[in-house]
């Protein structure tokens, strides 16, 4: 509920004893936090020392028929990795990042770092690897992509290409594709750099950073919030492709071309198809355009747990890797909880997808293991990247905590008693006439070096034998993709092909078939007169590409193509709604696909991208929060030294009413609750000194996106609270409960954060010891 104030005439800290924030019960802003203590060591985690790696090696359990083995850690030289990516020789790449996290210290980036870009040479053999070091000086880079002959980096504020011009296995050279990403906050930097077909790369950002961008060609953009974007090897022609979610530390790629990631927060997206041209929601909601309609959750009651989730690989080799039921599952890496999870995935005859949990591939009874990306490898078994720390969540305790784990880390291999050997392949150095056999491979990391290969090498002498793939009947589909794919990055077009292509019974082929037409420019014209036999068109995904196609082609849409795809509107759009994180939304299943598929077709009709998105007009900070007093501090310590006194006596079915009643207004858990804050699931994985500080003392346990928010109207009213979204006619904000209300722009006066200080009051002040101990005690119970 909203009230008339008086206008603050004093400026920050002070605060108006009349005035009401829209936070009126207890919100528990947990899953991330940030600790401002008078002394570091106040917040230990728990008193967990570490283990070895062959101590580590002890803790994990793993289904019948599994087990896992030490690829490489910080005793062979890769210290605090932070993800792995195989090349097209065979060869895993990575990198550390000792000194994450530093946020918002534009100059450390400027500077020669401490890290190393990292080599591999002989990942597949059955022993712990020494690290090669191909680049260093670095400065916490969160993204490794191998390609020619060295490597995309997303580091702080740029992505850039690391060369290897004479061949001595290290970097010589240094080529920036983008400049100017926000570097607010670490853990939400540019990340995830993913070859995608087409010959572009596609990268995520995190919702906390802000920025404004340029590419190799000179062309600027603003890049804020949690955004999507797509860029080509030179740095030219980027995009922005999807807007929402608030960190996307994953893309899985399947042999059909089908795009999964998810959502960091267990908030019904931990498993998502992805479609270009998106909106998801998201803490700060960022709308790709006006009229782009936002996605419903993909996964609803999945209920992985965890507030973190970050990494996701596909089983789906045809050969050599797991079999049932662990074969066609999606591995989902969640570092709150210490688990890979398995995820089955069944599509409907209309493209659209059903999740369902499976039993666990990897559990550890060692509180630092933290999986943070996975990868299949050339072996057909999964990598895992293991960050190992005790503290995972970036924001959960103070940045220089003393239990930050700076020095180890670890990759693991998963493998199955029924994988045959692994026999060391190098795609580099296959003869370019062989490369379409690989093609076939039932390896899907084989299959993809291929593809990759045939474009890296411009072997148009290929073209033949590439035809031949794709109009042989008994070829598989995933094969002919990627024979496709490859034809594609020759930059070869035949009319008579693609005739036939568009004529195949496989969506997943007409699909790529069409959006290979935007990467060669076929004529508008011309392309029209290929797709008439999709008039009637039965599956979404391929209907979205024919419009994305008329959008991009060159000068306005012929008036009559216009009308052959209204035709696709002529019966009434079903309306059927679903609750979500948040909100309601339009309805998987025909009631969202239609309203997505109208968004499209106006943006083919006015050619209009689909970033539309406006720049912040009141996103700035107003004033800074001043830290607690030595007397504050002191009195905070005493608390949550007195709260630890009672939890062994609290219990914790009280202390679930309490929770149930009050936090998921805000919160929730396992997928009960508002949710528009943080959902509090892992909460037993959490460190209990930082646990209790973000229930006692919320100014000093809160994220920048859960800063309060103060809007002063014309009229002089003042509103605090949660900042939902903004938009060009004005700003939404969320009171408990979710209810939501829209400021127009033409009564604000003044908008923005107060750095500090949290939405959300003290509420506890209020509460005994007891109390507070009993909500500790079943969040602690909570996994």
């Amino acid at each position: 509920m909203f009230r008339n104030l008086r206008p603050l005439k004093s400026s920050f800290p002070s605060a108006s004893p009349h005035l009401i924030r829209l936070t009126q019960t207890l919100a528990l802003f947990i899953a991330s936090s940030s600790l401002k203590a008078a002394d570091p060591k106040d917040y230990n985690a728990t008193g967990v020392q570490p283990k070895t790696a062959a101590e580590e090696l002890a803790s994990f359990t793993l289904p019948e028929g599994f087990t896992i083995e030490l690829v490489a850690s910080e005793e062979t030289g890769a210290p605090k990795v932070a993800m792995t990516a195989f090349d097209d020789a065979g060869r895993l790449w990575s990198a550390t990042a000792t000194e994450y996290p530093r946020d918002n210290e534009p100059g450390i980036w400027s500077q020669p770092g401490k890290d190393r870009v990292i080599v591999f040479d002989t990942p597949l053999n059955n022993r712990p690897q020494t690290a090669r070091t191909f680049a260093e000086g670095m400065v916490m880079p969160l993204s490794v992509l191998p390609y020619g002959r060295g490597a995309f980096i997303a580091q702080g504020p740029e992505i850039f290409y690391l060369d290897d011009k004479n061949g001595d296995g290290k970097a010589d050279d240094r080529r920036v594709l983008i400049r100017g990403f926000g570097v607010q906050d670490t853990h939400t930097l540019p990340h995830q750099l993913t070859l995608m077909p087409g010959g572009r790369i596609v990268f995520s950002q995190g919702v906390l950073n802000d920025g404004k961008a340029s590419d190799s060609s000179g062309k600027a953009f603003e890049f804020n919030k949690t955004l999507i974007g797509s860029i080509k090897p030179d740095g030219t022609d980027t995009r922005i492709i999807g807007a929402g979610l608030n960190n996307i530390w994953a893309w899985a790629h399947s042999r059909t071309g089908k795009v999964f990631f998810h959502e960091a927060n267990d908030l019904g997206y931990s498993v998502v198809p992805f479609e270009e041209d998106s909106t998801y929601p998201s803490f700060k909601a960022t709308k790709l355009h006006p009229n782009a309609p936002i996605h419903p959750p993909t996964a609803e009651g999945l209920n992985l747990g965890g507030t973190g989730f970050s990494g996701m690989a596909i089983c789906d080799d045809k050969a050599g890797s797991y079999p049932a039921p662990w074969h066609g599952l999606l591995f989902v890496a969640n570092p709150i909880l210490g688990i890979i999870n398995a995820v089955s995935a069944t599509p409907d005859e209309n493209g659209g997808w059903a999740f369902k949990k499976q039993p666990n591939l990897v559990t550890s009874s060692d509180p630092m293991f933290r999986p943070v990306a996975l990868t299949f490898g050339p072996d057909g078994c999964l990598y895992i990247t293991d960050w190992y720390n005790r503290i995972i969540s970036h924001n959960e305790v103070a940045r220089n905590h003393p239990g930050r784990d700076k020095e180890r880390g670890r990759i693991w291999r998963v493998r199955h008693q029924s994988q045959p050997p692994a026999h060391p392949l190098d795609l580099t150095k296959v003869s370019t006439k062989d490369l379409p056999s690989h093609l076939f491979a039932k390896n899907t990391w084989e299959m993809r070096a291929a593809w990759h290969q045939i474009g890296q090498r411009q072997a148009k002498d290929l073209i033949p034998a590439l035809g031949k793939i794709l109009t042989d009947q008994e070829t598989a589909d995933d094969v002919k993709i990627h024979a496709l794919w490859s034809i594609e990055d020759l930059g070869h077009f035949d009319p008579a092909l693609w005739r036939q292509l568009l004529a195949q019974p496989s969506p997943d082929l007409r699909r790529e078939a069409i959006r290979a037409l935007s990467t060669l420019r076929v004529p508008e014209d011309q392309a029209f007169d290929l797709l008439q036999p999709l008039r009637n068109e039965p599956t979404w995904t391929v209907r979205y590409e024919i419009l994305r196609f008329f959008r991009r082609a060159a000068g306005p849409v012929n008036p009559d193509h216009i009308t052959w795809l209204r035709t696709w509107n002529e019966a009434p759009a079903p309306q059927n709604k679903v609750k979500g994180w948040g909100g309601t939304y339009l309805a998987l299943g025909g009631s969202y696909e239609r309203s997505f598929q109208n968004f499209l077709l106006l943006l083919a009709e006015s050619k209009t991208s689909a970033s539309l998105a406006a720049d912040s007009r009141w996103d700035k900070v107003l004033a800074t929060w001043p830290d607690p007093s030595p007397e504050q501090a002191d009195k905070i310590t005493k608390r949550i030294a007195s709260v630890k006194l009672a939890i062994p006596k609290a219990i914790a079915t009280q202390g679930q009413i309490i929770v149930e009643t009050t936090c998921l207004s805000c919160h929730s858990i396992a997928g009960k609750g508002v949710g528009f804050a943080p959902p509090l699931d892992g909460s037993s994985k959490r460190d209990l000194d930082g646990l209790i500080t973000a229930i006692v003392a919320p100014d000093a346990a809160t994220e920048n996106v859960f800063r309060l928010y103060r809007l002063e109207k014309k009229d002089g009213t003042i509103v605090e609270g949660f900042k939902r979204a903004e938009d060009a006619q004005g700003i939404t904000m969320v009171a408990m409960g979710g209810a939501e209300t829209k400021f127009p722009s033409t009564e604000i006066k003044s908008a923005g954060y107060v750095q500090g200080r949290s939405m959300m009051p003290d509420l506890t002040a209020s509460m005994t010891d007891s109390q507070v101990a009993e909500i500790i005690a079943y969040l602690r119970t909570v996994q």
